[in-house]
């Protein structure tokens, strides 16, 4: 697979500290106090709750970096089940074009297991 590399940046909800103060009177907020479940009746007027953004790492890595990185894999894995559906179907239903599918199909399906899986081969794991 690739190198990915992680680009954390200072969380801007808590400053980069880890703990949410952007409540009323430096408290925390009210959507940190509920990612801590903390019940509803106790949500206001809490200090020192983990950000609910960074996760109180105080770094935090962006929404479309963390979406470019995620992105590749699920489309393969949607294409391979949408080509074994296909294969299933066409023998299901005994398809004429079933040998030219098939062919079709194993290549694609080939190529990306053989993409995902060649890392083990080389010992980068």
């Amino acid at each position: 697979m690739q190198d990915v590399t992680v680009n954390l940046y200072d969380c801007k909800h808590c400053s980069g500290t880890g703990t949410c103060s952007n409540g009323t009177n430096n408290s925390s907020c009210e959507r940190c106090a509920k990612l801590n479940e903390i019940p509803i009746w106790r949500r206001r007027n809490q200090f020192g709750l983990i950000c609910g953004s960074c996760g109180g790492i105080g770094k935090a890595e962006p929404l479309t970096e963390r979406m470019n990185k995620r992105a590749a894999p699920i489309l393969a894995i949607m294409l391979v089940i949408a080509l074994l559906i296909i294969i299933s179907l066409a023998a299901l239903f005994e398809n004429k074009y079933f040998t030219e599918l098939l062919a079709f199909s194993s290549a694609i399906i080939g190529s990306i297991c053989g993409y995902y899986f060649s890392s083990l081969k080389t010992g980068k794991a």
